[in-house]
């Protein structure tokens, strides 16, 4: 009878002793976003960190490790423990379309996705003086001199362009620029005939001071709906980019999902809503995880298509 009572007691004591194991997070996450410090994204991502610090009750630490349109944070991602603190931000063309290039050594498949918070749109600009005020007055100039200028930003938007100068029979000198400011200040000082924007160019249309005359997102400009989109003016392409939350491959599936639940609350605060709309001027949508990656599957196979026409 002593023996079995001590038994129970020592049963009992190990039980007490033995540390629960706490639910995530018990201690802060590191963000790390694929873009500088100041620009859109980054600012984004910096709302979404403050809302989610609510949502999870846990510090989020912002490290910018820019470079490759989020290829440096994806590698950074890559080599660190799947246990949900240390996560990246980059965009949907980073893991759809920069594999395809042969620049990185990493796929969709290399990384686990956590959500999609918001749209990207992206457009044409023209210089105000342009010979031209729209996408086939654009076409018509350049086919009777055979060529266009084109301020370029990043692979997917070379890309798209060399596409519609084969299908339009036109020859397509790149100019490359660093970054969105690089290409609007090519096309606001007249150096190229037309280049790739984000939403930036768009409160510079409004004011004047140069010329919108497609959308390459395939949702188009809702307030401005006289701007085509691309597949509206005949063309098999877009542009589909979205901002993206990730983490290393192997993600502790109770982490990803309470990641995943605190950026489903965060994108509904009013903050981060007047950002995307009035600011950013991208657009709302939000994505699970695992509709993340489908989507991005997606993306994927349409610019395998895209590259094959291109290598004609």
């Amino acid at each position: 009878m002593h023996f079995m009572k001590h038994l129970i007691a020592g049963a009992a004591a190990l039980v007490m002793a033995t540390p629960a194991f706490a639910e995530f997070p018990d201690k802060s996450v590191t963000l790390v976003v694929g873009f500088r410090a100041g620009g859109g994204s980054d600012a984004a991502a910096r709302i979404l960190a403050a809302e989610m610090e609510t949502q999870l009750g846990q510090k989020i630490i912002v490290e910018n490790k820019g470079g490759g349109g989020g290829a440096v944070a994806t590698q950074y991602i890559r080599s660190q423990p799947a246990d949900g603190y240390t996560i990246g931000f980059a965009v949907a063309t980073t893991f759809a379309f920069t594999p395809l290039t042969g620049r990185v050594d990493f796929t969709a498949d290399d990384v686990d996705f956590i959500a999609t918070t918001h749209g990207y749109r992206t457009v044409y600009a023209a210089p105000k003086e342009a010979p031209f005020d729209d996408w086939a007055g654009m076409i018509a100039t350049a086919k009777d001199r055979g060529w266009i200028n084109y301020a370029s930003i990043i692979p997917l938007d070379r890309a798209i362009m060399q596409y519609i100068g084969k299908k339009e029979d036109i020859a397509v000198n790149i100019v490359p620029t660093r970054g969105g400011a690089g290409a609007r200040q090519a096309v606001l000082g007249g150096h190229v005939d037309l280049g790739f924007s984000g939403s930036n160019a768009l409160p510079m249309m409004e004011d004047g001071a140069l010329k919108v005359i497609a959308a390459l997102n395939p949702e188009g400009i809702a307030e401005h709906a006289q701007i085509p989109t691309l597949g509206g003016l005949g063309y098999d392409v877009a542009a589909s980019e979205a901002a993206v939350f990730f983490g290393p491959k192997g993600m502790d599936p109770a982490a990803r999902d309470r990641l995943e639940a605190a950026l489903a609350e965060a994108v509904k605060s009013e903050t981060f809503r007047d950002f995307v709309n009035n600011k950013f001027r991208g657009f709302e949508t939000f994505r699970s995880g695992a509709d993340t990656a489908a989507s991005i599957a997606a993306d994927t196979q349409a610019y395998e298509g895209l590259m094959a026409v291109i290598a004609e």
